[in-house]
């Protein structure tokens, strides 16, 4: 898909600034990995960005005004010459950066330190029943599945490239030997270089999984303030981690189960209601309640591939004796609605 200076040009600073919507992150992205000539021309922006963020603290510098204005002084000109676009931004910059970098010296601080310390950080959430896919940085890919969110720097400084994770996500890492990526999921770090791995970590949840698909990963905690080490991965596995007792448990285990999601299916193989249920309730955001404790342990399989819930639900009851009473929400004073609720129980006889 082919998209204007003009469109792209309103867009990069809230890109830039991480206040963008889903849609509006997908262009750009779309954009950047078009050619790259454009991907030449947003890294010159993030420095011409982040270098006017330093100059804020000087000045009280509006640094997204001033990009736009700096962009809408120059939007007449062809979108071919893009590049010599950014270039002139950065170059208008040049003059107080060097009269900043001067100050700088003078205070015995280096301009990399102040860098590293004004580092933008954003975060990307996904809506329920959604999956979000983009890039960082550094070209790591990630896809973010429903209700979950990832934090993460604008731009990766420092001798590591560190996120935190909310939720479910799928990372393909870009391979830095220099510079090593690290999810933070509660109190469990996972460790890499350039790897495919699934992190799973709900608030709601009393343990966190990692499942890898390619590569190495290493797995540290923190317990009682110091480093805790859980050993390595290899693909095919899936760790879980205890929060309660700060425990690790590993297993072999059949990755596409577990990244599925991706692509919009869900799979289940060998599963308990109880994990389906869960499962269920997060990718269509209900809350479906069990009324039978018998029910919790029936073991499920099937392959969910678009249905709607409904559609699901009428399946779980032809393959198991259970059925199903639907509580439709109610609204609240606010406007909102309350959760829909969904209550399973024993099939009458």
């Amino acid at each position: 898909m082919r998209f204007s200076f003009s469109e792209i040009e309103a867009l990069l600073p809230g890109y830039l600034s991480g206040d963008v919507s889903d849609k509006n992150r997908a262009i750009i992205d779309e954009w950047r990995s078009e050619s790259p000539e454009n991907e030449t021309i947003y890294l010159e922006s993030l420095k011409a960005w982040e270098a006017m963020i330093l100059l804020q603290e000087m000045e009280q510098f509006n640094s997204f005004e001033a990009l736009k204005k700096v962009s809408s002084r120059l939007s007449e000109r062809p979108s071919s010459r893009w590049w010599v676009t950014i270039q002139r931004v950065a170059a208008i910059l040049v003059l107080p950066i060097l009269v900043f970098s001067g100050y700088v010296t003078t205070q015995n601080f280096s301009m990399k330190k102040l860098m590293e310390e004004h580092v933008v950080m954003q975060t990307v959430s996904s809506r329920q029943g959604m999956v979000t896919q983009f890039s960082l940085a550094d070209g790591t890919k990630v896809w973010l599945n429903s209700g979950s969110e990832l934090e993460f720097p604008t731009r990766f400084a420092g001798d590591i490239r560190e996120v935190k994770l909310k939720g479910e996500a799928y990372f393909e890492v870009f391979k830095n030997e220099k510079q090593p990526f690290r999810v933070n999921a509660k109190d469990l770090n996972i460790d890499v270089l350039g790897t495919s791995f699934n992190v799973i970590n709900y608030d709601d949840d009393v343990q966190s999984e990692v499942i890898l698909v390619e590569g190495k990963v290493s797995l540290t905690g923190d317990d009682e303030h110091a480093e805790k080490e859980y050993g390595t991965m290899h693909p095919g596995q899936r760790a879980v981690y205890h929060n309660d007792i700060h425990k690790v448990d590993t297993e072999e285990v059949e990755v596409d189960k577990y990244i599925s999601w991706r692509d919009g299916n869900l799979i289940f193989r060998d599963d308990s209601m109880e994990e389906v249920v869960k499962r269920l309730s997060r990718w269509y955001n209900v809350k479906i309640v069990i009324n039978d404790p018998e029910i919790k342990s029936y073991i499920y399989k099937a392959t969910f591939r678009n249905e709607n819930l409904n559609q699901v639900l009428n399946l779980l009851k032809l393959s198991a004796p259970i059925d199903f009473r639907i509580v439709e929400r109610k609204a609240l004073a606010d406007g909102e609605f309350t959760k829909q609720k969904i209550y399973l129980m024993k099939k009458k006889s």
